[in-house]
């Protein structure tokens, strides 16, 4: 029961921060549609409230589905092909002219008919933990071989390939580090680990710098990592980097005890997008450094709890999910908040059960359902 209490504590928390900095985000948006046909109507200050309402019934939705699964239609051989197959077609879709939706040069969503948008990378990185914990499972006794590395690093290469395209580094490094994680559980020597981890950093800085001077899509990213190492060598990055300075300007004017809920000025447009992957810098202004502890908190007992606990799973297989969901929890959580406090550059991640993504929430409340049962089944 402690992680469904968090778990709703979470929710309510992204709850009153979207109510919250959502405002002049939820109002721009409703002028523009209102001038262009799309929507009749008042413009509403309470746009993506209502649709992270939505989003949240939606969500809880497909946690009651994952709920009624048994844990066991997981660790099928055939299952777990079947759920990776699926999972890699959705995602290939948003490479198909009129499925896949283009925003700032990257694919990151299908739009299928009578259904919202989803973003596939979100489902992909739960279906990347159920297949990697197979796949693991089958590697055991030869995992400290160079053949195993071997196989473990093509493997994941041809899997971020289809991310590079997207482009979605953001999903590579979450997916990369939490592989990474799983290997370590499952018994590789920390030295091995090591190795790919330098290795998969130079070699992704060097393909990042080839890509961004022969493509325009890349080229962006690349600016963005400009400015994360120095924003005066060229002012466009400076001006990419626009984002992150307000969210700064945003953290340390919320202080100790913040500005208040509903006063932070940031929200109205000094930081674009606030509701989604910057909602912590927005929210900061408010909630101040207690607020942002208490959540930090929060996130950090799931951790915890589930750990602590894990000793009582008998289950090896049921271990092993419960770690790679874990991982991606906390990981994404940890990444956002080190964006927003410019620790790392952009990466375009949501805040767990705080952002306004509907596909990411879902994903979310799928996560805490499994690491729920894994716990229950065993107590």
């Amino acid at each position: 029961m402690p992680i469904i209490i968090v778990w709703i504590i979470l929710t309510l928390f992204g709850i009153l921060s979207i109510y919250s900095v959502s405002i002049h985000e939820s109002f721009t948006l409703t002028i523009s549609l209102i001038a262009n046909g799309k929507m009749d109507g008042d413009p509403s200050n309470y746009f993506y409230f209502f649709r992270q309402l939505r989003n949240i019934a939606l969500a809880l939705v497909m946690a009651g589905i994952v709920y009624a699964i048994p844990i066991r239609f997981f660790q099928k051989n055939k299952n777990t092909t079947i759920i990776a197959i699926i999972l890699m077609a959705l995602q290939v879709s948003v490479f198909i002219p009129g499925i896949g939706i283009v925003l700032n040069g990257a694919r990151w969503w299908i739009n299928i008919p009578f259904l919202p948008s989803i973003q596939p990378a979100e489902f992909f990185k739960l279906g990347y933990v159920l297949f990697l914990w197979w796949w693991l499972m089958r590697k055991r006794e030869r995992i400290n071989t160079k053949e195993f590395f071997i196989s473990f690093i093509i493997l994941n290469a041809l899997l971020f390939f289809v991310f590079l395209l997207i482009p979605d580094l953001g999903t590579v490094m979450i997916l990369g580090i939490v592989g990474l994680i799983m290997c370590r559980y499952a018994g590789a020597k920390i030295k091995y680990i090591l190795w790919i981890l330098f290795w998969g950093i130079i070699t992704g800085l060097l393909l990042g710098g080839i890509a961004g001077m022969v493509s325009d899509r890349f080229a962006y990213i690349q600016k963005r990592f400009t400015y994360f190492i120095s924003s005066s060598v060229d002012p466009q990055a400076k001006q990419i980097g626009w984002q992150n300075e307000q969210a700064l300007l945003a953290i340390g004017w919320g202080g100790f005890l913040g500005k208040g809920y509903g006063k932070g000025l940031q929200k109205f447009w000094f930081i674009p997008e606030a509701q989604s992957d910057f909602v912590f810098a927005a929210f900061s202004e408010e909630i101040g450094f207690v607020g942002n502890m208490i959540l930090l908190s929060l996130y950090l007992y799931i951790g915890w709890y589930f750990l602590t606990n894990l000793r009582h799973i008998k289950d090896e297989h049921r271990r092993m999910i419960g770690i790679g969901i874990l991982s991606l929890i906390l990981i994404q959580a940890f990444v956002n908040i080190w964006v927003n406090i410019k620790i790392l550059p952009n990466t375009w991640l949501t805040l767990p059960f705080i952002s306004y993504w509907g596909t990411a929430l879902m994903v979310n409340f799928m996560e805490i359902i499994l690491l729920y049962k894994i716990l229950q089944r065993n107590k």
